[in-house]
């Protein structure tokens, strides 16, 4: 850390070097890669309306697990019903003086 209480601005220890941008063959720039396994990825930027409809995408995969996750819940509620009824029962037909071993 340097000296704190000094209040001349600190110099530059090299020159800065400033690079020309590179000169790009397609008009993406750096937007696109290339791989060999996925071929070509292009990575663009959002607008408004891209945004939204993104979004209700979204919503719309996680109104759809909702659904599913729901639809495996009534399936399973008929077996629960049944395993709750088997207890009740098993309750009621027991001999309630037996012993506990």
């Amino acid at each position: 850390m340097g000296d704190q209480n000094s209040q001349k601005p600190e110099t530059p220890r090299s020159k800065i070097e400033i690079l020309p941008p590179e000169d790009r063959a397609s008009p993406w720039g750096d937007a696109v890669y290339s791989t060999r396994q996925f071929g070509t990825v292009k990575v663009v930027r959002l607008g408004p309306v891209g945004a939204t409809l993104l979004g209700f995408g979204f919503l719309g995969l996680l109104t759809l697990g909702f659904l599913f996750i729901g639809g495996v819940m009534l399936m399973l509620l008929p077996i629960a019903g049944l395993l709750t009824m088997g207890a009740v029962l098993s309750g009621l037909l027991a001999n309630p003086f037996k012993r506990l071993r």
